[in-house]
């Protein structure tokens, strides 16, 4: 996927901003512990037929995947530092598109909320990032800015309140390459908050974010209710890398 990104700068954010909404009475509002953060993660059989786990690790190895940015301030934009938290990550190919996902409990709802906002701050002061790609010792250094709002990853409003960003790679000197984008939703539910991020070619081999954004937030939204996640409908099966 990225065998071309040799010399980079690069552009892309859209932030559809925060968007609040009335909370769920149907949703608890107690912090979830470590255990059940995991399961509301997403899994492989929350993903289309083709997709498998991927780890931090297959991504270091790799040199590419859902960037992770050197500045690290601007790392809470596809992570969270919260002591209790789970992630996951998943890829359709070897060359992408890659996801991962970020579940954080936090100590309350206002915490929650306070994160989220926090969120929509380093989205505005990160509008240029850089990250490391390629594997061993052939990295380099690429940036990252921000997208134009109407250029965003088309995520509806999602929990008690969500915000979404896309970031585009444009590559120095380079002629009719496909742009590759990393799209980013930020989502409450309760005191919880969750972070789901998708890295691929801008084309018809990546789908949207948004429904497995969609996917993540009410599994979330089953397990804080005191559920387990109901299985998704006509799953057609995965398999592993």
């Amino acid at each position: 996927m990225y065998t071309h990104l040799r010399a980079a700068a690069v552009t892309g954010v859209a932030l559809l901003g925060l968007t609040l909404l009335p909370a769920d009475p149907s949703v608890g509002t107690d912090v979830l512990p470590e255990r059940r953060l995991r399961t509301a993660l997403l899994d492989t059989m929350d993903f289309p037929e083709g997709w498998a786990g991927d780890s931090a690790r297959s991504a270091k190895e790799r040199g590419f995947g859902v960037p992770r940015p050197q500045e690290r301030s601007c790392r809470a934009l596809f992570d969270s530092s919260e002591e209790t938290a789970a992630r996951a990550g998943f890829a359709k190919s070897e060359s992408g598109p890659f996801v991962t996902t970020v579940l954080a409990a936090h100590e309350s709802e206002d915490a929650a909320h306070a994160a989220v906002a926090a969120f929509a701050r380093t989205a505005a002061e990160c509008r240029t990032f850089h990250t490391r790609e390629g594997p061993g010792r052939g990295t380099v250094t690429v940036a990252y800015d921000g997208a134009d709002e109407a250029d965003g990853p088309g995520v509806r409003s999602l929990g008690e309140e969500s915000a979404a960003l896309r970031f585009e790679r444009r590559v120095e000197g380079a002629r009719d390459r496909t742009p590759v984008v990393a799209d980013v939703v930020i989502a409450r539910v309760g005191a919880q908050v969750l972070r789901v991020a998708q890295a691929g070619r801008d084309d018809r081999g990546t789908d949207s974010l948004a429904p497995i954004a969609d996917r993540a937030v009410e599994k979330l939204e089953q397990v804080a209710g005191g559920e387990d996640p109901a299985p998704p409908p006509d799953q057609p099966g995965t398999t592993r890398l």
